[in-house]
């Protein structure tokens, strides 16, 4: 397990820090520490590298049991590169994106050149294995970090507008449009444009037609992935044996605050994760998450948990003091949600929390923030709680142990949420209902997984049985194929509105397919609310759920087609197909939508009645008395299961602000029972 911090970028901490530092980490109980090498610092002259306070900081770390891993930050470039304006990123309006100095990176050189210009890739590339050879016979350097939050580096700065419009990146869309298309006629009949030449091809600017965008999206998702190879490959040709990892900003799917970012950050945790041995995310909760942040950190970490598919990943920047806001920093955490926080990795199947960072920063606009101790070294009381669950969580057992699957899952659907960006930046609109729906199993402590479109040829075993489908707005042929059979073989399919009303290039599509092949229906007319509202549904007298932005209208086409829900004009909203041996739920709106502060506890008891309760074939049943499903600020008790070898772990987290006690019945009638305090953690051994 990875227990310590993020210490050293340079020029800071200084070296009158370093022993006092190191040997309270020690006695903390904590086993890692990580260390940026920032280009620029190193390589100061072309070819003159010096790595001597990397070589010490190692040493010393060593000397101490700590295990070293080493961020290598080509981000940070040497002013030497500044050579071709032609090759800085350029934003959609125009501008070039010069060299700077941002909050991050004190020694400056951001973003440097975009990695398509071919000179600028090279020397990335040189740095990459350089410092990979270098350190290659040190045995205290455990993994290497190739690419600190893998984004479009300049985004964070620019959210508004859009990258990168220089010539190499417009040469490299045309390559990647050829190599998608053959013929210019062929692209000509995809973006309903007529060309004479692929020298007129060039990436839209503005929202407009859907096509051109989501293919300039998934460009760029896909280059990212690529540039994260080349990383990858640089490092082991300088070190062969050394295995890599790279950790994400957040999920770019949800977003810090379930607002989504895959298409306008273009950070793919589900592309990215597959080329790396180790993954992780970073997570400032205090700063960047909102009053929810206890759930919205532990959704996150879900998230990014299913990404990994059963690779080890860990939290690998944890916020250790306050957050950037202000002159003087933001919310500094508590003990409580130190606690929380750690647990929350566990319960995931995480391997571990490394704090962002050990020290205050001394300068520059995180000053003086983010500080695990005090501007003395000293501890704090989130220091002294960081450490007494590095000692607590660092069990071998835990270490080993891999997620046992839930059988309900939420499907999560990349083409979708390119469509919603490419509707104009609407990707909040999808992740708001990805998240609400694993908000409304989370409130009555049900277990849930999530299950991507790239899976979806493996779903028929993967032990799903429960399956939501949240905004589903774009669906394959074979995905649609694949759905059908789910619930021919007994598999139980609840979906929001208008699914498959898309096909994967954002055309129409106009005979709706998957609404009578799926849900037994067919589509009448889609129909908004206004102002983006809401919408009533009424299930009884005395039970009325909320849907969101719109109301899909359908008629019934096939037997066995049930009306269980309608609008207040009496139109079907919601109906049930009996299928083969399986049932599908169409809900003609969005019932799961994530609005924080805010939630009917009609939608949480409805949405969850069709989920196994106990969330696993192991287990029996989660009984959870105390817990508060229906706050304003969710805040429920978690229950998640791990495993390892035969054994089965149960990973307990307490959100709230009560006691609560857990009663866990397994398969085999075996029960364990306990008081979970309020914002605590337990694992226990089933």
């Amino acid at each position: 397990m990875y227990y310590g911090a993020q210490y050293f970028r340079p020029p800071f901490p200084s070296r009158d820090c370093w022993q006092r530092d190191l040997d309270n980490m020690k006695a903390l109980g904590f086993n890692y520490i990580k260390l940026w090498v920032v280009w620029n610092w190193v390589e100061p002259e072309e070819g003159n590298f010096d790595f001597s306070e990397l070589d010490e900081l190692v040493v010393e770390s060593g000397k101490r049991g700590l295990s070293v891993v080493l961020n290598l930050i080509p981000e940070g470039a040497p002013f030497w590169t500044d050579t071709d304006p032609e090759g800085l990123y350029a934003t959609a309006d125009g501008k070039r994106v010069e060299y700077g100095g941002p909050a991050n990176i004190p020694s400056a050189g951001w973003p440097g050149r975009c990695m398509h210009d071919p000179e600028f890739r090279t020397y990335v590339e040189r740095f990459l294995e350089t410092t990979a050879r270098h350190f290659r016979e040190y045995r205290e350097i455990v993994a290497i970090d190739v690419w600190n939050e893998p984004h479009l580096e300049p985004m964070y700065d620019y959210k508004s507008n859009m990258l990168c419009y220089c010539k190499h990146s417009v040469q490299a869309f045309r390559e990647w449009l050829k190599r998608k298309y053959v013929s210019l006629e062929a692209l000509g009949k995809a973006w309903y444009r007529k060309y004479s030449s692929w020298d007129e091809v060039n990436p839209p600017r503005r929202f407009g037609t859907w096509a051109d965008m989501i293919d300039w999206r998934r460009f760029w998702l896909e280059e990212l992935q690529s540039w994260l190879r080349i990383r990858v490959s640089a490092v082991h040709r300088g070190n062969p044996d050394i295995p890599v990892q790279t950790h994400v900003a957040y999920s770019g799917i949800l977003g810090n605050k379930m607002e989504g970012g895959l298409a306008n950050e273009l950070g793919d945790e589900f592309l990215l994760a597959s080329e790396v041995d180790i993954f992780g995310l970073s997570s400032f909760p205090r700063w960047l998450m909102g009053k929810a942040h206890m759930f919205n950190h532990f959704i996150t970490n879900e998230m990014v948990a299913s990404a990994s598919k059963g690779k080890p990943f860990y939290q690998v920047e944890l916020q250790g003091g306050g957050g950037k806001p202000g002159l003087l920093g933001g919310s500094v955490p508590t003990p409580d949600d130190v606690r929380v926080w750690n647990y929350n990795t566990v319960a995931a199947g995480g391997k571990g929390s490394v704090y962002w960072q050990y020290a205050p920063e001394p300068a520059g606009v995180e000053s003086p923030g983010f500080g695990l101790t005090g501007f003395e070294g000293e501890n704090t009381p989130r220091s002294l709680e960081a450490g007494r669950c590095a000692v607590e969580l660092n069990r071998k057992d835990l270490d080993e142990a891999l997620i046992v699957p839930s059988v309900n899952a939420i499907y999560v659907s990349r083409d979708t949420d390119l469509l919603a960006f490419s509707s104009e930046r609407r990707e909040w609109m999808y992740s708001g209902s990805i998240a609400g729906i694993f908000e409304m199993l989370y409130r009555k402590s049900v277990p849930v997984r999530f299950f991507h479109q790239d899976d979806i040829d493996t779903l028929p075993e993967s032990g799903i049985k429960v399956l939501y489908l949240p905004m589903p707005l774009v669906l394959s042929e074979n995905e649609i194929a694949r759905l059908s059979a789910f619930t021919e073989n007994g598999g139980t399919l609840i979906s929001e509105a208008c699914p498959g009303l898309y096909h994967t290039d954002g055309l129409l599509r106009q005979n709706q397919k998957p609404l009578s092949e799926l849900f037994g229906v067919k589509h009448r007319e889609v129909q908004g609310i206004e102002d983006w509202g809401k919408t009533d549904i009424v299930l009884s007298e005395d039970k009325v759920i909320t849907g969101w932005f719109y109301r899909e209208l359908t008629d019934p086409v096939c037997d066995g087609v049930v009306v269980r829900g309608r609008f207040r004009d009496g139109e079907a909203a919601i109906t049930e197909y009996r299928k083969g041996k399986g049932r599908a739920i169409l809900v003609g709106s969005y019932i799961g939508y994530h609005e924080e502060g805010s939630v009917n506890p009609n939608n949480v008891d409805f949405l969850s009645s069709f989920a196994v309760a106990s969330g696993y074939d192991e287990l029996g049943t989660i009984n959870i008395i105390g817990s508060e499903p229906y706050s304003s600020i969710p805040s429920s008790p978690v229950v998640r299961l791990l495993r390892n070898g035969d054994s089965l772990i149960a990973v307990a987290v307490n959100h709230g602000d009560r006691d609560v006690h857990i009663e866990i019945v397994t398969g085999k009638g075996r029960t364990e029972s306990f008081v979970l305090k309020a914002y605590d953690g337990a694992v226990v051994n089933i």
